[in-house]
């Protein structure tokens, strides 16, 4: 009998084809954060020297543990959780390993719960910007295609769409939600019905936009500037960097987390791969493929930040405050700028659902895989609720008009009186927390694929073409990758610990 849609691999489920898992396994990496992340600390820390540094970051440590999550889910078959109890009950080794698709898959949940929230943003900007538009079309006519964003507002004017936004939690709410049930609907269907059929039509049409929007960027925009500040080789803050450690860490936190290790995404769509499909091979393409467009991205991006006179900025700055001004300043800046806020929403429900997909296929596979609607729709309402409150704890405490705002999500800093946490609201206190456990659970993978799973084993499921490339990825993964990864959490939250902790002390 034919398997149907909601069963896992070991049932005969499988992606349709290697492109149609390779284009999920890239929009699963690719996000937001590719769209301004990358570009922005590449040109802060050392431009075109970075990159190189940070490619050598992917090869020598992201590859090897995206091998080693793919190579989980399709030899155990199962949820991420799943997974790795069948090849540790296999090798002999105790369930407890689990742990790491635990904790990946709680990161995930809790990442969808903010992030949808800044989805929901981004799907707002487009209809406001689309909005905008229609307007002038219908006081200028047609001509007001070739005008910028926002025709007619002023600098404060184009600023207050974002600032407005944030201090309207009914409109954030309702574009969360808007976001959400896109995200459930598709997750929903299963993996052929809604996960696969989503992504072969959402990324070819992000990748067209993306390359679209380059060619207008190298138009209109300052090419020279934005080149030099994204490749640009400046060997003093490259220096300088290396030197106190941050340039390393950098690097190796964007390698890690740009590809979405340790978040128990890969290994569950990994779970979905046929036999046939070649691991290796798709891992240098989905490194190859996320790499790529954070680097095109800021070749799209910068060139028209600078020609307006702005300064790159971080994160939402970035996207709502900056690009929104830049647009308004050029020519057609009104149609690149939809086409970019859509590019951004598509970059978004693709990562999204395969964020969901994570818990639902664990939650689906306990009740032998028949309620993947139910599952889907129940931790939707979860990451839903959850998001109104990190909704709420954006919203500024004092109004345009100087009155006090407090409603007390956006005054609540959980853990505040921690040095880590000091002055996080819920939203940034739950991306700091996923910032911290998603590197332990990417170090577990690590010493599991290399430690605790048989040579026999690994070398069999990733299939390598010669002994002498596995035996490479095997020493990468046993010993590179822990330390490199360790790093990370070294100096990224146990080294201020350990600093905060020797100061109160000295008091």
């Amino acid at each position: 009998m034919q398997a149907t849609d909601n069963t896992d691999v070991s049932s005969g489920v499988t992606w349709s084809s290697k492109t149609a898992f390779i284009l999920a396994a890239i929009g699963s990496a690719v996000g937001l954060g590719n769209l301004w992340r990358f570009p922005y600390v590449a040109g802060e820390n050392g431009g075109g020297a970075f990159v190189i540094f940070y490619l050598i970051c992917v090869i020598l440590i992201g590859l090897p543990v995206l091998a080693a999550e793919l190579f989980i889910g399709r030899r155990g078959g199962k949820s991420a959780v799943g997974s790795v109890v069948t090849i540790a009950k296999a090798e002999g080794r105790s369930s407890i390993w689990a742990a790491q698709s635990w904790i990946g898959m709680f990161g995930s949940f809790v990442i969808l719960t903010f992030y949808s929230v800044i989805a929901g943003w981004v799907l707002s900007f487009a209809v406001t910007m689309t909005g905008s538009l229609f307007s002038s079309i219908g006081e200028n006519g047609m001509g007001a295609l070739t005008g910028g964003a926002f025709a007619g507002e002023t600098k404060d004017q184009v600023n207050a769409h974002f600032t407005d936004l944030l201090a309207n939690p009914t409109r954030m709410i309702i574009f969360h939600a808007i976001f959400m049930i896109v995200t459930v609907g598709i997750v929903a269907q299963g993996l052929k019905g809604g996960i696969e059929k989503t992504v072969t039509i959402l990324m070819p049409a992000f990748f067209v936009m993306l390359i679209v929007l380059l060619g207008f960027s190298l138009v209109q925009g300052d090419r020279a500037q934005g080149f030099n500040f994204l490749l640009g080789v400046r060997v003093d803050a490259l220096l300088e960097g290396v030197k106190d450690g941050s340039v390393v860490n950098a690097a190796l936190g964007q390698a890690f987390f740009s590809i979405g290790l340790g978040s128990a995404l890969m290994s569950t769509y990994g779970a979905y791969m046929s036999k046939t499909t070649d691991i290796p091979s798709s891992t240098r393409l989905i490194g190859l493929a996320d790499t790529g467009v954070g680097i095109v991205a800021g070749l799209a991006l910068f060139p028209i930040v600078f020609s307006a006179g702005l300064a790159p900025g971080d994160g939402p700055t970035l996207m709502f405050l900056t690009l929104p001004l830049a647009f308004q300043t050029m020519p057609f800046g009104a149609v690149f700028g939809i086409i970019f806020f859509i590019l951004a929403f598509f970059a978004a429900i693709t990562s999204s659902i395969a964020l969901l997909e994570s818990s639902t296929k664990w939650v689906d596979e306990q009740s032998s895989g028949n309620n993947r609607f139910m599952a889907a729709l129940i931790l939707g309402i979860i990451v839903f609720i959850i998001g109104i409150a990190n909704a709420l704890s954006q919203v500024p405490t004092t109004l345009a008009d100087g009155t006090p705002n407090d409603i007390f999500w956006n005054t609540w800093q959980p853990l505040g009186s921690f040095p880590l946490f000091e002055g996080l609201t819920l939203l940034d206190f739950l991306s700091k927390t996923t910032d911290l456990i998603l590197p332990i659970a990417g170090f577990i993978t690590a010493i599991f694929a290399g430690w605790i799973v048989s040579t026999a084993t690994s070398r069999e499921e990733l299939g390598f073409k010669s002994e002498a490339w596995y035996q490479r990825w095997r020493f990468l993964i046993r010993w590179v990758c822990p330390v490199g990864i360790g790093a990370v959490i070294a100096y990224s939250f146990i080294y201020p610990l350990i600093k905060t902790i020797i100061k109160l002390l000295g008091s």
